[in-house]
């Protein structure tokens, strides 16, 4: 057994890295460097701190975009581009294409305004098209993911710090899709839905496209004549052409805001001090298998204040998320928990501020910990939350009190993070988390991460955390490294990972412990001028793991090829030995137990995917391989059909095929799902599912009325079948959104204006 230092392995341990340098060589100067040196996060830590100043290398020359002021001009937003201001500065055009042939002017011309008054930006796009009768438009909900649409997409970056920013995008039908993107886009927080407006018009020449974004949507330093982020993307279906305002190459994304240009002449207006208020009644009415029912109803609040800084203190009372889309069946086929992903807007909204490290297979802070335990509602009492950036520092801190719910005792939660900009894609921060029994001693988290990105196409990022009892955070840590190259050809990476047994982060989620994990990477993307293949990917990854006393786990090697074509289309192949040791007995279903010891096997897989912006897409994905003594077969259908505007029907089918010497099964789940949007402020959403080895049929149906901005009405009915039970919850929600303002008077006093956020529905 190693006595190596928690931190630190040694490479002689690890020899397969020797083939990611050199795939095809047992050995090389890998070999020799391994004789000599020990690699471990900590070390890769401190050289982030040692060079951070780095991440302020010069920047390219960027192009810029002059905002326009307006006073005593009122912005109609109807899309028709009629009023003068639209006239006055010069547009932001000459988009290049991304795709299909990269570098070249974009075949469907744009033209881009943008002003700004008191209170709103405004963003303008006359979008014209060689052929605009071709002009295409699926989805107008909320958030819709627009696949089947022509699309103008804008980016912003407030703070101009290269990390983030804001992101909407709209399309023919006035669809509104936002998100809030971090970390240059390694995390997008896409549950964010924020309030703006935006109209659509079709024309003689294509279509044209006016949005009003508020001041108060975004988040952005105080200050007079600042320079912000900016950059703006158009979608041509028929073209099958995505053009950008400020160039990117293929193996470039749109949201690394780095690569954005300057929008200039900004001068927003001091930050007045604002605060929201928003009520909430409901009523349920649940009726069991028996015809018995049960009437419940509950009423709460959510405030939100706006600092003169950016700050933004949000407190909830009696909280509640009878809205909330309810999770998808898995099957779990691990001896690890699955994961379910946050849906609850309280959770969502700013959660970029409580962002740590990259891998997500390690989380310090996961807010599904809150109000959750195994897909089961917890009363949530209420809390608040504070975030927002102060200069370069962003902040996160979060208190949150659950009630007491049968045997489940009242707890108190507790998260802080605070973050520092060093420069362009770089960062540095701290996290600290509490959870406790009311009256208990907690258990703590606390852990400090790091990114840098001394170069465009080279970045690396560590990050440590302990964890334990109050006063004894050194018992259980976790620590991770990773560094990475990504241009048009290769993209390279090698990380490692380590969590010691005890570590347990109780508001966290961690899938496995007492693991030492070393993985490496290398794809390259061949690009062939003309043919009908855009793009070849040929990937090698290696995975290694040990457990922390030095003893094999598992050993993955992934061989995959595939081809992006012009068309849309996508296909991949796969080849994945593995060999894995079950330290312990695995009961993998009832009855049927795995016993201990190594597994050898094989995996192969065949998948396909048809261009999403077709009337119908599919996906087919087939796996098949041994599985701990046996085999497995898996088959993953998917078919996505938009037979009407504002009209999205979609279906799924898996199953996993097991074959063990304890006995066989299959996994199967069903979906189907109807998304049908009149109008982008009314929605009908309905998702229906069945699980073989559950025996359990689902549903869940909602209707959902903005019938003000901020301001819902909500109908939903969630039937649920399962061998020797079930019923079927009905809900009615509605929520109200009231705002009141205080800014400087002419006088120096403080004045309030209160209001109730309205708009006029779009076209």
């Amino acid at each position: 057994m190693s006595n190596a230092p928690l931190l630190f392995f040694n490479p002689r341990e690890h020899r397969f890295l020797l083939n990611i340098i050199h795939p095809f060589s047992k050995k090389g100067y890998c070999a020799v460097l391994a004789r000599y040196f020990h690699f471990s996060p900590l070390f890769l830590f401190l050289l982030i701190l040692l060079y951070g100043s780095l991440a302020d290398a010069e920047e390219l020359p960027k192009l810029s975009l002059k905002a326009l002021s307006i006073s005593g001009e009122t912005i109609t937003v109807d899309g028709l581009l009629e009023e003068p201001v639209w006239n006055v500065n010069p547009p932001a055009t000459g988009f290049v294409q991304q795709r299909p042939v990269p570098g070249t002017p974009a075949q469907a011309e744009s033209f881009v305004w943008v002003a700004y008054d008191q209170n709103n930006l405004y963003v303008a796009a006359a979008l014209n098209d060689p052929e605009p009768v071709l002009i295409r438009g699926d989805e107008r909900h909320r958030d819709a993911a627009m696949e089947r649409s022509d699309t103008f997409s804008v980016l912003i970056d407030p703070y101009h710090d290269h990390q983030g920013g804001f992101f909407f995008e709209t399309n023919i039908l006035s669809a509104m899709s936002d998100a809030i993107i971090s970390q240059e886009g390694e995390r997008i927080n896409r549950g964010w839905d924020s309030l703006w407006e935006v109209a659509s018009m079709r024309s003689e020449k294509g279509w044209s496209v006016e949005i009003r974004i508020p001041f108060e949507t975004l988040r952005f330093h105080p200050g007079k004549e600042q320079q912000w982020g900016i950059q703006f993307r158009r979608r041509a279906i028929h073209l099958k052409e995505v053009s950008f305002w400020a160039p990117l190459t293929p193996e470039q994304f749109f949201f690394e805001v780095s690569r954005a240009g300057h929008l200039t002449g900004i001068n927003p207006p001091l930050q007045a001090r604002r605060l929201s208020i928003k009520p909430y009644v409901r009523g349920a009415y649940q009726r069991t298998r028996s015809n018995a029912w049960d009437v419940d109803h509950d009423a709460g609040l959510d405030l939100r204040y706006h600092f003169q800084t950016d700050l933004i203190l949000d407190l909830t009372f009696n909280t509640d998320f009878a809205e909330t889309e309810v999770d998808r069946f898995q099957a779990n086929l691990t001896r690890f928990p699955l994961f379910f992903p946050e849906k609850r807007e309280f959770f969502l909204e700013g959660r970029d501020f409580y962002d740590f490290g990259l891998t997500g297979r390690v989380q310090p802070f996961f807010s599904r910990r809150i109000g959750l335990i195994d897909q089961t509602s917890i009363p949530i009492a209420g809390g608040g939350k504070l975030t927002g950036k102060i200069g370069p520092y962003g902040v996160g801190f979060l208190l949150m009190q659950t009630e007491r719910e049968g045997e489940v005792p009242a707890e108190r939660f507790g998260v802080l993070r605070l973050s520092r900009d060093l420069g362009v894609r770089s960062n540095l921060g701290l996290i600290a988390t509490d959870r406790a029994e009311s009256g208990e001693p907690g258990e703590r988290t606390v852990g400090v991460d790091a990114t840098i990105a001394p170069h465009p196409n080279l970045s690396a990022n560590a990050f440590w955390l302990g964890s334990g009892e109050s006063g004894s955070l050194g018992s259980g840590e976790a620590a991770y490294g990773r560094i990475s190259w990504r241009d048009p050809f290769w993209r390279i990476g090698m990380s490692h990972l380590r969590i010691d047994e005890r570590f347990d982060p109780a508001l966290g989620f961690v899938e496995q412990t007492d693991l030492k994990e070393t993985e490496g990477s290398i794809d390259i993307r061949p690009q062939p001028t003309a043919g009908p293949v855009r793009e070849f990917g040929f990937k090698s990854e290696l995975t290694y793991q040990t457990d922390t006393g030095g003893y094999f786990l598992y050993r993955g090697d992934y061989w995959r090829a595939q081809a992006d074509f012009r068309s849309g289309d996508f296909v991949l192949a796969s080849w994945n030995p593995q060999a894995e040791r079950l330290p312990f007995d695995f009961e993998i279903r009832p009855g049927m137990t795995i016993p201990e010891g190594i597994y050898r096997y094989e995996e192969y897989q065949i998948r396909f995917a048809s261009d999403a912006r077709r009337p119908i897409s599919t996906e087919i994905g087939v796996r098949w391989g041994g599985f701990y003594g046996g085999t497995k077969k898996s088959l993953n259908l998917g078919v996505t059909a938009a037979p009407a505007e504002g009209l999205k029907l979609g279906a799924g089918w898996k199953t996993d095929a097991v074959r063990l010497p304890q006995g066989d099964f299959v996994a199967q789940i069903v979906e189907g799902e109807v998304k049908w949007s009149p109008t982008n402020r009314l929605l009908f959403h309905g998702l229906a599912q069945w699980s073989r080895e559950e025996r359990a049929v689902a549903a869940n149906l909602r209707l959902s009325w903005e019938y003000r901005s901020g301001s819902h009405l909500f109908l939903i009915a969630n039937p649920f079948r399962q061998t020797g039970g079930g019923g079927t919850l009905y809900l009615v929600k509605v929520t109200w959104l009231w705002e009141s303002m205080l800014r400087k008077g002419l006088n120096g006093a403080e004045e309030e204006t209160g209001k109730q956020r309205n708009r006029s529905s779009a076209p």
